[in-house]
């Protein structure tokens, strides 16, 4: 998968996002949570999960396109992980 295109502002705002709201809130029974922000004109999904093999929580943020009336998650071409080493 090749890396999402983000600038600084978006890439910031995206990682706020995750720290101060999705993080916190995060299910640790769920094995899969689903986030919408929308930054201006663009829409992201934050897909969030827990690792089984490491136990670490993982982000990665898709971009969404408007289709048919409704926003539509592009999980194939590009993504972007929210890591600590990306901070």
């Amino acid at each position: 998968m090749q890396t999402l295109q983000l600038n600084d502002y978006e890439r910031g705002y995206l990682t706020a996002y995750y720290d101060t709201v999705v993080f916190p809130d995060l299910d640790a029974g769920n094995d899969d949570d689903w986030v919408g922000v929308q930054i201006g004109n663009r829409m992201f999904d934050m897909n969030v999960w827990v690792d089984d093999m490491t136990g670490n929580v993982v982000c990665t943020v898709y971009e969404c396109y408007w289709m048919d009336g409704n926003w539509q998650t592009n999980t194939r071409q590009k993504g972007w992980v929210i890591s600590d080493e990306e901070r």
